[in-house]
């Protein structure tokens, strides 16, 4: 029989990183930060828990306000922190955001700043911001990883725009599948999880399946250690980034194979598209 992943010992690996400050942190001695307290809350999700409150996890709460309040980082770092903070049922200043994402396209207009502005401004704001620079033509970067394709996908979903060149890119998404099942970077590179999640993600959205899906998930369960976290290869020490990307490719491989083939992922519902965030 297939080995499965242990689920119990997996939240008992998550929620030891869950620190008194109310946030997650990447070992049991370092302090929370934003990205390990979104792929915590993530997980559990994921998982089956319900959404955390600040009725029912008054600490993680405080956590997000204090986060909040300080200066914010990357466009990534901020997406992850204002997801988190949908999440839980917190308000946010949107004035603050509009700024923050303006200043942000001022500085960069790279596919990967378009991608995390226009989703926090559709899936936060609610809106669509016109910034200069947020409509512009979108590209992959001349030597381009599937995390740049899934971005380039999901923006296309999300405006209903056709996908030129999809043979193409779903046959180059395959090609990085290696032979131990998991996917590199790019064809020909080191197998992770983070770019098995990437490329499922972008499989998912062309509505096309790996080229072998049951060496996908045995590399992916394979990455799940002792301790219950999932490292970012088989040999590699766990940590919840690794954790997020091997059950999010777990998800999403599992609804890619309950439908027929030729059917692209939906990104209506925010469930959804958590699992397909890259």
């Amino acid at each position: 029989m297939p080995r499965q992943v242990d689920q119990v010992a997996l939240m008992e690996f998550v929620h030891k990183r869950r620190k008194t400050t109310g946030g997650y942190g990447a070992t049991l001695r370092l302090p929370a930060t934003i990205q390990d307290t979104f792929q915590g809350v993530a997980i559990a999700l994921v998982l089956g828990e319900n959404p955390p409150t600040p009725e029912s996890e008054p600490a993680l709460a405080d956590y997000l306000a204090r986060m909040l309040a300080v200066p914010w980082l990357g466009i990534d770092t901020t997406f992850r922190l204002l997801l988190t903070c949908r999440i839980c049922g917190l308000g946010v200043d949107r004035e603050r955001i509009r700024a923050h994402l303006g200043a942000c396209l001022n500085r960069d207009t790279s596919l990967a700043t378009i991608y995390y502005v226009r989703r926090i401004a559709r899936e936060i704001l609610e809106e669509d911001l016109g910034f200069p620079g947020s409509r512009r033509s979108l590209f992959l970067p001349a030597r381009c990883a599937v995390q740049d394709v899934a971005r380039l996908l999901f923006l296309k979903k999300m405006d209903g725009q056709p996908v030129e060149g999809s043979g193409e890119l779903s046959g180059w998404l395959q090609r990085t599948q290696n032979g131990d099942g998991g996917f590199g970077f790019f064809p020909g590179t080191t197998s992770f999880l983070e770019n098995c999640h990437a490329a499922l993600a972008g499989l998912s959205l062309l509505g096309v399946r790996p080229n072998d899906s049951a060496n996908l998930r045995a590399f992916i369960v394979s990455c799940q250690t002792g301790r219950g976290g999932f490292g970012r290869s088989p040999r590699a020490a766990p940590f919840l980034d690794a954790s997020w990307y091997g059950i999010a490719s777990l998800r999403l491989l599992a609804e890619m194979e309950q439908k027929e083939n030729n059917i692209p992922a939906k990104t209506s519902s925010w469930q959804r598209r958590l699992v397909l965030s890259v």
